[in-house]
């Protein structure tokens, strides 16, 4: 099935289990520059904020059903933008670049399977869109499905089993990339490899103590045992992400080029993992506190 398959199945639902938020300011700026990327066959096409194709060979299909659901778009804008502001800090950790008033959102859609896509966020100056498209800056990702908005363990597992995803393309694309693999094999790859397995494994053990889709639904009894977990979950992905990082440095000294853009977006996803879970602990927090936020 394809993702225009998928769309008009859609069309007419309006995504109904979408929440209504009310967007900040920074919030609000994401959605009025976010423009779609859709992956079809292989082949990319972008499109504005008002659905014109701006990168992409004209495809007959894709256009006509641009064209004549504009409606179903602007919401499927709004659910993609919810999912990331109820289970990922990825607008907030990158306030720096869509609090800019020359940046501008790209969401590209990959189609995974049944109504699951893939989301790859990037960034880039409007008036250099065009003309230097391969210069955009990757912020981070996100997993969506359309049958379903909310997600048990308040969206955490994704972030952990995506570790594995990302963490086979690092091995494999540093054989390939890497002009010293052997320097780094032992001290890096093997620990990251090693560090990422009992990450994911501890995690998922942890998770299964809190298999509830929001936080205004964990029992009171139960905040502070679940805010335990996802701090020590949040100091096992510290861990990763320093070592990375040294990983990272000590390959852009010896000009690794080729691979350390890899593992460039890796940190990109770390660290918007990492936020998440701040994200949340802070929330628990105030649940905890029984301080009055509003």
């Amino acid at each position: 099935m394809g993702i225009l398959e998928v769309f008009n199945q859609f069309r007419d639902s309006r995504f109904t289990d979408c929440p209504e938020i009310t967007y900040s300011n920074l919030y609000k700026k994401a959605l009025n520059y976010l423009h779609f990327e859709f992956e079809i066959d292989g082949e990319n096409y972008l499109f504005s904020p008002y659905y014109v194709l701006l990168i992409g060979e004209q495809k007959p299909e894709l256009l006509e059903f641009v064209d004549n659901n504009e409606e179903f778009l602007d919401a499927l804008k709004k659910y993609v933008l919810n999912s990331l502001y109820v289970y990922s800090a990825l607008v907030e950790e990158n306030s720096y670049y869509l609090s800019n008033p020359q940046s501008i959102l790209i969401a590209r859609m990959l189609h995974k399977r049944d109504a699951r896509f893939e989301l790859k966020f990037y960034t880039h100056y409007e008036d250099e869109l065009l003309d230097t498209y391969k210069d955009k800056i990757y912020i981070g990702r996100d997993f969506i499905n359309l049958k379903k908005f909310e997600r048990k363990y308040l969206g955490f597992k994704k972030y952990f089993l995506s570790l594995i995803e990302q963490d086979d393309k690092i091995q494999d694309r540093a054989k390939h990339k890497l002009r010293y693999f052997e320097d780094y094999k032992k001290s890096y790859l093997d620990e990251i490899h090693y560090s990422i397995q009992e990450t994911v494994s501890d995690a998922m053990e942890r998770i299964q103590l809190f298999k509830e889709t929001k936080i205004s639904d964990i029992h009171k009894t139960n905040l502070m045992e679940v805010l335990d977990n996802i701090l020590y979950l949040s100091n096992l992905m510290i861990e990763l992400r320093d070592l990375t990082q040294e990983f990272e440095t000590k390959l852009r000294m010896r000009d690794e080029n080729d691979f350390v853009k890899y593992l460039t977006k890796f940190l990109k996803d770390l660290t918007d993992g990492i936020r998440y879970m701040r994200k949340v602990s802070t929330l628990l927090h105030l649940r905890i506190s029984n301080y009055p936020i509003s």
